[in-house]
């Protein structure tokens, strides 16, 4: 019983305090061009530095804060100017890539492989980020704008 409270409290601790790394380019040794958290998107690499958006499940807002100005509204498929389900979709996300407006069938203008995202259509286009570990799509989605 005991062992089992250690390794769950191990893998609580480890959730709440781990920090996920957008690199630039391809290379797990490049430089850090923000951290995600979780909540909060930062600029360059430490949990100290100056918080870009914050992003809960529906909601992309400026800055830090949960009643900041809601920028962007994200679905799960479309991410949306400002705050509302009806408004001019920006970007199309499909499960690999990232389209330009609303549709199945736009513009590619980013793949995404779970670890390397690149430009355009193809998993042999040059790399823009690298992200090693787990990143919400609208994450990626924020980078594309």
């Amino acid at each position: 019983m005991r062992v089992k409270f250690l390794l769950l409290f191990f893998f609580i601790t480890r959730a709440l305090f781990s920090q996920n790394y957008i690199r630039q380019g391809k290379g797990i040794y490049n430089e850090v061009l923000y951290t995600w958290d979780g909540t909060y998107l930062r600029q360059g690499k430490g949990s100290y530095n100056t918080v870009l958006y914050t992003i809960d499940e529906q909601y992309i807002r400026l800055g830090k804060g949960a009643y900041n100005t809601v920028l962007y509204t994200w679905d799960g498929h479309y991410l949306r100017q400002g705050k509302g389900a009806y408004n001019t979709v920006l970007l199309t996300w499909d499960g690999k890539y990232i389209r330009e407006g609303k549709g199945e069938y736009n513009t590619v203008l980013y793949t995404w492989d779970g670890t390397y995202l690149r430009m355009g259509k193809g998993d042999y286009n040059t790399v823009i980020y690298t992200i090693t570990d787990a990143v919400p799509v609208a994450v990626l989605m924020l980078l594309c704008i």
